[in-house]
């Protein structure tokens, strides 16, 4: 009987280890949650925007918008990493390994860092580059035409839109994150209540499918605070 009951024990123990080994190896960082996976790059944001002179809360804003901090992120567009670098600027800025988020912040922060200087400090004309590059802004921003590599041709009816291109998801990018900007009273390791998947905030969110998140579709701001937030002194 005393055998019996020592076996049984070894077997539960054995299958208990076995269900909680197959538990850890799930649990991967797309099921850890978004502040918890802020928590986890704010070290490297902190210090990449200190060493660029940087507001905190642009590095992190891009952040969050780019991959919901998460960096195994990959888009179809192929890029990757928490800030969601090309393979290009990647190359262009040292980043090895865009999933490493040591590197990829450090890069991204120097991209953004000379965005602003490119844009003379215009924080929405450095999200709009960041979204779609920065020839791309250029192009809208002084009405000619740009042949790209790939050969695709962008405004070729050369238009002039002060710099944002009039790409929807351009528009909402930097709509999204200036409002985001203006939000002075988040702090340090911030998540919108609003972005809570809580029952209340649902109907005044989209989902996005690609990142497995809800962002704003209903973020506010007025014209004066939008002007104020569109600039900022680079260090």
């Amino acid at each position: 009987m005393m055998q019996t009951l020592i076996r049984s024990v070894v077997v539960v123990l054995v299958m208990g280890a076995g269900i909680n080994a197959q538990t850890n190896r799930a649990v991967g960082p797309s099921q850890v949650s978004l502040n918890e996976r802020a928590r986890l790059l704010e070290p490297y944001i902190a210090y990449s925007a200190q060493r660029f002179g940087l507001d905190a809360r642009l590095l992190r804003i891009l952040c969050f918008m780019e991959s919901r901090f998460r960096v195994e992120a990959v888009s179809p567009k192929g890029a990757r990493g928490p800030m969601q670098l090309m393979p290009d600027t990647a190359r262009r800025y040292g980043v090895l390994n865009p999933h490493d988020p040591r590197q990829a912040i450090y890069g991204a922060a120097r991209y953004l860092r000379d965005l602003l200087i490119r844009f003379g400090g215009r924080v929405d004309l450095a999200m709009a580059a960041y979204n779609a590059g920065e020839s791309t802004v250029e192009s809208f921003l002084a009405g000619r035409s740009l042949l790209l590599p790939n050969g695709k041709l962008i405004n070729p009816r050369r238009l002039v839109t002060g710099g944002i291109p009039p790409y929807t998801e351009t528009r909402d990018y930097v709509r999204q994150g200036l409002s985001l900007l203006l939000r002075k009273e988040l702090p340090q390791f911030w998540l919108p209540s609003v972005l809570s998947s809580g029952r209340s905030h649902v109907g005044s969110l989209r989902r996005d499918s690609v990142l497995d998140a809800y962002v704003e579709s209903d973020l506010k701001a007025s014209k004066t605070q939008l002007r104020m937030a569109c600039f900022i002194d680079v260090q």
